[in-house]
């Protein structure tokens, strides 16, 4: 078990393109810290299999996704794949209470509305070793028909651009050393935002 890091209210997104591994390393993240928390977007999208309401994402009608956005609820919001996301405002509210990591998993469009509202927040975008790599990942997975993958491999090519936009950039080519470099990152920001006392309380 890896030592806790906690004692202040820290947001931090991890972006890649589809089938990039954002999840599988913010699971292993969680799983190496479990006082990280863990942001639940939520989004109008059709839940895949193995997905659960509350863990995955709060999954809304487009008419309930309306309402929270009207109400100004969403911190963020974003149409990604014809679909709605969104971050609700309180998870931002809960980290800072709790003094606690709190993680979000956004694409670029999120990751980007998110720093709008929130400028401290600390984004790491993970990258392919190379393309090939990126489409055999997506063409592996078995979620997405043919021709949905082929719009996410073309998508994934323009989330790439924005790479430069991130704090920071990790390669995703071992899964040990991408959660490395993702947890050296995040006690290096724990221990700047202690110094500078940038910290929400």
């Amino acid at each position: 078990m890896a030592s806790r890091m906690t004692g202040t209210g820290l947001l931090v997104v991890i972006s890649s393109p589809s089938g990039g591994g954002k999840s599988t390393v913010i699971r292993s993240l969680r799983k190496r810290h479990p006082e990280f928390l863990f942001s639940v977007s939520v989004t109008t999208r059709t839940r895949r299999r193995g997905e659960r309401s509350g863990t995955h994402y709060q999954f809304l009608s487009p008419d309930q996704f309306k309402h929270l956005r009207s109400q100004r609820r969403l911190a963020e919001w974003a149409e990604v794949h014809g679909q709605f996301y969104g971050t609700p405002r309180a998870n931002l509210e809960r980290a800072w209470k709790a003094k606690r990591v709190m993680l979000f998993d956004l694409d670029v469009q999120g990751a980007a509305n998110l720093q709008r509202t929130e400028p401290s927040v600390v984004t790491i975008f993970l990258q392919p070793p190379s393309m090939a790599v990126l489409r055999k990942r997506l063409w592996g997975r078995g979620s997405e028909g043919p021709t949905e993958r082929k719009r996410r491999l073309e998508n994934a090519k323009k989330e790439m651009t924005h790479r430069g936009a991130y704090d920071y950039l990790v390669t995703n080519d071992r899964l040990t050393r991408c959660v490395a470099d993702c947890e050296a990152i995040i006690r290096a920001e724990i221990l700047r935002q202690r110094k500078d006392g940038k910290h929400r309380s």
